[in-house]
């Protein structure tokens, strides 16, 4: 009986990790456009980082531009909650600037009837990432029809 819930026990812990890191990767999953890249004070925006992509729960990826030329630079991440704030940690990256802890924060910044203008906050002691994305607010033709009647 004891094995029985000890094993139902740790089901439980288990399934609601997992539910938590689908959770956060849905609200980050895809890819985002960088508008503003702050590295120790230097501003970076314009310079280098377009875009920047999560998939797969662990990986993301960042398009650097060097001389006209665009390449990915790859690297693992992991979502989690530290008392009430969310946090990324990326380590493994190529480029050494990215890896560390980062406060992480997603605001909806603007509705604009049919989606809505997300933004992205990544927030380190050396490094301040800041990307948008539009999200529809409907998944479906009928959706929008249904919301219109309204």
């Amino acid at each position: 009986m004891k094995k029985i819930l000890v094993f139902i026990l740790f089901y439980a812990i288990v399934s609601c990790s997992t539910n938590q890191k689908n959770i956060y990767f849905d609200m980050v999953k895809g890819e985002w456009s960088i508008e503003k890249f702050y590295y120790k004070n230097e501003d970076l925006t314009l310079k280098r980082y377009d875009v920047i992509g999560f998939e797969n729960h662990n990986h993301l990826w960042i398009i650097k531009r060097d001389n006209r030329e665009s390449r990915f630079v790859s690297t693992d991440y992991k979502i989690f909650k530290d008392i009430d704030t969310l946090k990324i940690n990326i380590r493994n990256c190529e480029e050494k600037r990215f890896n560390g802890i980062y406060n992480m924060h997603i605001d909806t910044i603007q509705d604009t009837g049919e989606s809505y203008i997300i933004q992205l906050s990544l927030d380190s002691e050396d490094t301040y990432i800041e990307a948008m994305r539009s999200m529809l607010k409907y998944n479906t033709p009928q959706e929008y029809e249904e919301s219109l009647k309204k």
